[in-house]
Parts: structure tokens; C-alpha cells; sequence
């Protein structure tokens, strides 16, 4: 039989300001810059939220396919300027193909790379893998 939760609905609040706050790498440590090729490179984004829907925060990665492994990622809002600093974090890596959804900004900041549009199917495969 089930466990009923007792808070279901009621969320206890919480003082969060005693947490440690992370400072992740923000670049893969196991590919190595200057001498590894990324083939393939996903670049997409997600968005969550803390505490309300309108305090989103965005996770941009690149992915490489091959590997299978997060290369690089950055938080914060989805903006132009925040979306140039993943490229910026793998201007170390040779980067053969990049691909991404149909987001305009991706097409603005890739003019004159190797670019392709993934929609649907492979996003759809993607996130059940």
C-alpha cells in the first residue's frame, strides 16, 4: 500500500541561506583542450525555476554525441550574451559540427560554422536516453 505524504500541497518553507553554494567546473575536465576534436556538438538549453515559476533559471550545454558527455555548460537567463559564453568555453576544442533546435539566437551566433537543425525525433530520443 501507498505512503500518503503528510505535506502534499503544503511545501514547508525553507531558509536555504545555510546551504553551500557550488561552484561547478563549467568545462569537462576529462576531454582535453587543443588536442581533442568534437566531431558533433548539441548545443540546447532547459529551464527550471526556484520557488515560482517566474524566478526561471536556464542551463545551456554543449553535448558531445560521440562521447556522450556534457562538454561545457552556464546558468542564467536566456540572452544573447549568455549564450555566447558556452561557445566561448569551447573556443579551446575543435568543433567539426554543431547542432541545435530552431531557437533564432543559435543561427545568429553560428553564421559561418557548420550548422544543422535537430526538431523533433532526435530531441524527442534525447531525453529518454
Amino acid at each position: 500500500m501507498p505512503r500518503q505524504c503528510t505535506h502534499y500541497g503544503h511545501w514547508p518553507q525553507h531558509d536555504f541561506t545555510t546551504l553551500k553554494k557550488l561552484r561547478p567546473q563549467s568545462v569537462n575536465s576529462r576531454i582535453q583542450p587543443g588536442s581533442d576534436v568534437i566531431v558533433c556538438a548539441e548545443m540546447d538549453e532547459q529551464w527550471g525555476y526556484v520557488g515560482a515559476k517566474s524566478r526561471q533559471r536556464w542551463l545551456f550545454y554543449a553535448y558531445d554525441r560521440i562521447r556522450r558527455t556534457v562538454v561545457a555548460h552556464v546558468f542564467g537567463e536566456r540572452t544573447l550574451a549568455m549564450l555566447e559564453r558556452l561557445p566561448g568555453l569551447l573556443s579551446a576544442f575543435e568543433v567539426v559540427v554543431w547542432m541545435t533546435d530552431d531557437w533564432q539566437l543559435y543561427e545568429s551566433r553560428l553564421k559561418g560554422e557548420l550548422h544543422d537543425k535537430v526538431i523533433g525525433h532526435y530531441l524527442n530520443i534525447k531525453h529518454y536516453q
